[in-house]
């Protein structure tokens, strides 16, 4: 029997397991990354934010990096935060949120991992990227589970209306309660101090964790949008999930 029959009679998992013994890779975070990066990415695309760890992308695919800030003021804000690490030096100052300085249908992939629940508007977010879609391009996602991470566990899951009303009206009316929130279960400040640190971070424009999600929750999330995308994929991966959207504009 050919070795390509014999695989596909096995198990995905049994293929997978094969898989990662004959090339020696563990399943892990960025194993799996990789691997959906290579089922769905072709061509040219963008990463927003990869700072210390972009994606490792095939080779049918190019990348341009896109930050807010210049190499150096990544380094002087990120660098203790990763030390020994590279931080990756980006090719275009840009408010990833928006994408101000790239036109309509100009990118065949954009990869935001990390990203979505720093941001105060993901409905927001998400179209602004789809925007810069061409038809049928991929985003490309991963978001820390809630449920797994230290910082978010204690916190209560972003719900559907929220994230609706946060785009609607804007994300004024909810900001200082998602700070006070972050101080109190992620930052865990006693009680008392809660308000002064938070009112802190708020001056800071300090760059958290507004909204808290999980796997069926984002679905949800996605389940309630008007925009141009079909889900291709959600898949759990450790303490985060992947989630593949393609422009259907």
């Amino acid at each position: 029997m050919a070795m390509t029959s014999w695989l596909r009679g096995r198990s995905s998992r049994g293929r997978r397991e094969l898989r990662n013994a004959l090339v020696a890779r563990p399943v892990d975070r960025k194993t799996m990354r990789e691997d959906v990066a290579a089922r769905f990415l072709r061509g040219e695309g963008l990463e927003i934010g990869p700072l210390n760890f972009p994606l490792r992308l095939p080779r049918s695919a190019r990348v341009r990096y896109v930050d807010r800030q210049p190499h150096a003021e990544l380094v002087a804000e990120y660098g203790a935060m990763y030390p020994g690490a590279a931080i990756v030096a980006p090719d275009v100052i840009d408010d990833g949120e928006r994408l101000g300085s790239f036109p309509d249908a100009s990118a065949g992939f954009i990869v935001a991992n990390h990203m979505l629940e720093h941001t105060q508007d993901p409905i927001g977010t998400i179209a602004a990227h789809l925007r810069v879609l061409r038809p049928g391009g991929i985003l490309f996602y991963a978001l820390p589970d809630g449920r797994r991470i230290r910082e978010d566990r204690d916190r209560p899951l972003t719900t559907v209306e929220h994230l609706l009303r946060d785009h609607a009206e804007g994300p004024a009316w909810s900001r200082s309660d998602h700070y006070r929130e972050w101080v109190r279960f992620a930052e865990r400040w006693d009680a008392d101090d809660v308000d002064r640190r938070a009112a802190q971070l708020e001056a800071e424009q300090a760059n958290i964790h507004f909204h808290v999600f999980e796997a069926r929750s984002f679905a949800a999330l996605l389940g309630n949008l008007e925009l141009p995308f079909e889900l291709e994929l959600l898949q759990r991966n450790h303490d985060e999930f992947i989630v593949v959207l393609r422009s259907t504009a």
